[in-house]
């Protein structure tokens, strides 16, 4: 009588250690005979799930600690000004100047909080004015009719990023974080014209153009569409022969899917 008093309480025992919601049910065989025991209580483990909002308003069920992968475009314009020193601004045609950014950020979120982490690659396009005329990238002939400048640069780069959300359901949220580039490919690509015959230059020197940057990132978004500005804090050109810098300061739309 002992042994099956023993075995009952054993298998209830086990019946009350099991994860997640236990239907406390079990059958023993003792000889012949089959005991059936039934709990009255059902059990629950750690209730890991909560609900939050996809993009697209959709309320699904989801990890506490949950993790999204998705793929950015964005499209930025320099603004003037809003330089941290002293050095002069590289002269712009700010309505043909640009950014083109894509890539991937990988999210790991709980509640209105989120830490994403991206790769991207990014082209950035400044359309000079004046500069080779005035013979700062090089000194050229008297006749020369500088027809156009660029200064571009094709950059790989990570970023990490707080994402800070002001309403699941929308969502509605706001991102800070920082970012930083290796720019694979730099140029200042002069086009002028010598009487009838046109002539293209592309300067590549490392001594005047730094491959490394770095600088803070900040947007405000709804569902796929953010609104993103970036601050550079590193220089472009090397200021002991080029003494001026490109616009620091991008602001631009961002699609995040």
């Amino acid at each position: 009588m002992k042994k099956t008093i023993f075995a009952i309480a054993c298998a209830a025992g086990l019946l009350l250690m099991a994860p997640g919601q236990a239907s406390a049910q079990a059958d023993i065989e003792i000889g012949k005979t089959t005991i059936r025991l039934q709990s009255p209580v059902k059990i629950y483990g750690q209730d890991k799930n909560v609900y939050r909002y996809d993009d697209y308003g959709t309320r699904r069920k989801k990890n506490r600690w949950y993790d999204d992968a998705s793929v950015f475009f964005g499209f930025s314009f320099p603004v003037e000004g809003c330089s941290y020193e002293p050095t002069a601004a590289m002269p712009v045609k700010y309505g043909n100047s640009f950014e083109i950014t894509l890539g991937a950020k990988q999210w790991f979120g709980i509640g209105h909080y989120a830490f994403g982490i991206s790769a991207q690659y990014t082209h950035y396009d400044y359309r000079g004015s004046g500069l080779a005329a005035r013979g700062i990238i090089t000194q050229y002939p008297c006749n020369a009719v500088i027809d156009r400048e660029i200064f571009k640069t094709d950059n790989i780069g990570i970023g990490v990023y707080n994402r800070f959300y002001i309403s699941l359901r929308t969502p509605l949220y706001i991102d800070l974080g920082a970012w930083g580039d290796w720019a694979f490919s730099r140029q200042y690509k002069v086009k002028y014209y010598i009487g009838d015959y046109k002539e293209v230059d592309h300067y590549r020197d490392g001594e005047k153009f730094l491959p490394l940057q770095g600088g803070v990132y900040a947007a405000l978004g709804v569902n796929l569409f953010s609104v993103y500005c970036k601050y550079r804090f590193t220089h472009w050109f090397s200021h002991s022969v080029l003494p001026m810098e490109p616009p620091r300061l991008q602001i631009g739309l961002m699609i995040e899917i």
